[in-house]
């Protein structure tokens, strides 16, 4: 990013601090690439994100970019000013909203395609902050650490933007700009960021239609699931073909040592004693 384009995002910023005009909305837009490289594998998926951060709304939104068609579209109305429309389509299954005043997080995962909006509290996140800092995209950011859900991370956040980071990591007194586990199994990097000023809307919650439930209501949904497909027989010749379920994905669903569910164990004996 330029200097030109650093100072631009920054004044603006400031702008909005210092002068919000009440009937405009002023969106904070960051780009992130995201890299997964899958356990047990030399494969590594790539993908581009986008977080919208709503600023007097108090409020966000991450998607993946070309996830929803419309998302983020920027039009002209009659009167030629700048408005946003975020109309995402489909299930929505990348979209995080999290909404700060009333301090929740709604996600959507799946259990065996079955897909379930999940609602968290945003005081989830037990951050340890370091006055290590550097610079990113031309902002101060300091060092960051916690544990989240089976995973070790490190973050670089900047206090010179509001709250806000990359899927469901938040949590601290700005935004998070760049995030990865300390098994370099995810990392997120902002890579852009501009500002839009639009017509002041209500941005409404896009699972608020939908049931949800809890981050521990999903885990008993997932382990009973592991546990049904573990038990499942063919009908071809009578052999039992076990389907192991992963304890972990970016988050962890079973703990590791909850043996109601023990077929990943005991295929992993076997293995080795055939190795």
């Amino acid at each position: 990013m330029s200097k030109t384009k650093i100072l631009f995002v920054f004044l603006s910023f400031l702008c909005i601090k210092i002068q919000a005009q009440q009937d405009s909305l002023n969106v904070i837009q960051v780009e992130y690439n995201r890299t997964l490289t899958l356990e047990n594998s030399t494969t590594t998926l790539y993908s581009t994100y986008l977080l919208h951060v709503f600023v007097e709304n108090n409020c966000s939104i991450f998607d993946k970019i070309n996830a929803s068609e419309n998302t983020g579209k920027i039009i002209k109305d009659e009167d030629e000013d700048s408005a946003l429309i975020f109309a995402p389509k489909g299930k929505n299954i990348s979209l995080i909203y999290k909404n700060y005043t009333s301090n929740k997080l709604f996600s959507i995962q799946d259990i065996s395609l079955k897909y379930f909006i999940i609602e968290d509290s945003l005081s989830i996140f037990d951050w340890e902050i370091y006055d290590e800092t550097k610079e990113i995209l031309g902002f101060t950011c300091q060092l960051a650490k916690m544990n989240f859900r089976g995973r070790s991370y490190t973050a670089w956040f900047t206090s010179e933007l509001p709250v806000g980071g990359p899927w469901k990591y938040d949590g601290l007194p700005g935004m998070i700009l760049s995030l990865s586990d300390d098994e370099n199994f995810i990392s997120y990097e902002a890579v852009g960021m501009k500002t839009i000023k639009t017509k002041l809307a209500e941005i409404e919650n896009p699972h608020h239609q939908n049931k949800t439930i809890s981050w521990q209501e999903f885990k008993d949904l997932y382990k009973k699931n592991a546990i049904a497909l573990s038990k499942y027989d063919t009908d071809s010749d009578g052999s039992r073909s076990r389907i192991i379920t992963q304890r972990r994905g970016i988050e962890r669903y079973i703990e590791e040592d909850d043996m109601d569910y023990t077929a990943d164990k005991e295929f992993e004996k076997q293995r080795q004693g055939k190795n």
